[in-house]
């Protein structure tokens, strides 16, 4: 199994292979199955399905984002890192407000996706098909996943963990004889992972220079990227000998239209200037008005001062930086630009801030505020790629994922592109619209595949003309 992260450069999206590959994969060989199966024979065989009256995999979905919310609970309080992984892992779109209203007996009681399953199993057996452990694959799934989940932030709280061995233990107990002999698997957080934050911090600053110039397209922002970076070294050169120099802004403009890599680039400047020896962690935190903007008086300053707190030693990355503008008298926005030029002034030796957005609303969120104005002075222009870079990055992303085009399928998706570059709206969505196209086409294959009875390791890895019909 590949343990590393499989980060997309150029359209910000990320997955931890590890374990996220891991319960897609149960949950696929589940759902497939029962796409697969008769679905009115399956409810007459199965009652507990049929009282449900929604399918199985909303069943398993919805229990899955109550376990991840019970375990997120444990201390308290839900973090971005929880947030997202819960969304990306179920492709859903969940608040901290949704988990917030879930009850005690919501998140403690018996998952009834395990009674389904199980139902699943005893038909499928009625039926010789033996090779069908719906029950377990999930309950290991839990126990695995648990885990992991419990490692999103980089730490492990002892009491949360207290809480996962608890609960696991309980429901193993209250399963019974739902389940079947252990595999043999052992499911536990591999040593990879628990190094993971060390390997990363030992890339030299030729890897992330390498990495950086690696990326698609971008060819203009690796080119001011370099030369920025080039100046921070020789300023960092005459401060260690002495010699005097002006002082000079290092806080970042990044504008351009969504998906043009500009959260990928800024995570990489981070790490550079943390090797360089400018900025003492090194990390990235990311976060937008949502994230510093409180509906009182007073609450807009404690949120926004937890936000750089956070990301001292580091950079700041705020999207969609110009929301925080507004000209009405009850917003907050306010608030939270005088919060954040403090901090910037105050902490301007350990603490980058970077804004994003469109370029046209960037301009006006910079004019509406002198103080924006004086510490942003170094813009940063992320163009929308070509129809070729976007196919580079659809090949990049079908690459990671272990599939090929067939000849009929490349020539349609270097066609889709183009096109897609001759239509493009003001707001075109760039990598964005690459990842969603690229998820059109898997789930196009999936639904082709799986009325099959038998299918081959090369039907499962390739990709065919039939599959982009779907955008038609």
């Amino acid at each position: 199994m590949d343990n590393s992260k499989v980060n997309c450069p150029n359209c910000g999206s990320k997955t931890e292979k590890l374990g996220m590959d891991y319960l897609k994969g149960h949950l696929s060989g589940m759902l497939f199955l029962i796409r697969t199966l008769d679905i009115d024979l399956l409810k007459d065989y199965c009652p507990q399905i049929k009282s449900q009256n929604t399918s199985l995999e909303v069943i398993i979905l919805d229990d899955l984002f109550r376990y991840f919310s019970f375990l997120g609970l444990g201390d308290g309080v839900i973090t971005d890192n929880e947030l997202n992984f819960i969304n990306e892992l179920l492709v859903s779109y969940y608040t901290r407000e949704d988990i917030l209203k879930l009850t005690d007996a919501e998140i403690e009681d018996m998952p009834v996706s395990f009674e389904c399953l199980h139902e699943l199993d005893e038909f499928a057996k009625s039926f010789d098909m033996t090779g069908v452990r719906a029950c377990n694959e999930l309950f290991y799934s839990y126990r695995f996943l648990g885990k992991f989940f419990l490692t999103v932030d980089g730490d492990l709280n002892p009491e949360v963990l207290e809480k996962y061995s608890s609960y696991i233990k309980g429901l193993e107990g209250r399963l019974g004889d739902y389940l079947i002999e252990d595999d043999g698997i052992d499911y536990v957080i591999p040593k990879e992972f628990e190094e993971k934050k060390e390997v990363e911090e030992s890339h030299s600053l030729d890897e992330y220079l390498d990495e950086l110039n690696k990326l698609i397209g971008l060819e203009k922002v690796k080119k001011d990227v370099n030369s920025l970076i080039n100046l921070v070294q020789i300023r960092k050169l005459r401060e260690e000998r002495g010699i005097t120099q002006p002082p000079m802004s290092l806080h970042l403009v990044f504008s351009g239209n969504p998906g043009t890599g500009k959260t990928t680039v800024a995570r990489l400047l981070s790490k550079i200037y943390h090797e360089i020896g400018l900025l003492s962690k090194g990390h990235l935190v990311e976060t937008d008005r949502s994230g510093l903007v409180g509906g009182y008086v007073g609450q807009t300053a404690i949120k926004t001062s937890e936000v750089i707190n956070e990301a001292m030693g580091g950079i700041l990355f705020i999207d969609e930086a110009y929301s925080l503008a507004s000209t009405s008298e009850n917003d907050y926005g306010k608030e939270a630009i005088d919060t954040l030029l403090k901090a910037m002034e105050d902490h301007r030796d350990d603490l980058i801030v970077i804004v994003a957005g469109y370029p046209a609303l960037m301009e006006r969120f910079l004019h509406s505020n002198p103080g924006l104005e004086s510490r942003f002075n170094k813009f940063i222009y992320f163009e929308d790629y070509t129809d070729t870079e976007l196919y580079e990055i659809f090949m990049l992303m079908c690459s990671e994922a272990n599939l090929s085009l067939d000849e009929a399928g490349d020539e349609y998706a270097r066609q889709y592109f183009k096109k897609m570059c001759e239509h493009k709206s003001d707001n075109f969505a760039n990598g964005r619209a690459v990842r969603n196209f690229f998820e059109e086409v898997i789930t196009a294959q999936a639904n082709r595949l799986a009325p099959q009875t038998d299918i081959t390791d090369e039907e499962l890895n390739t990709l065919t003309y039939e599959d982009f019909l779907v955008e038609e």
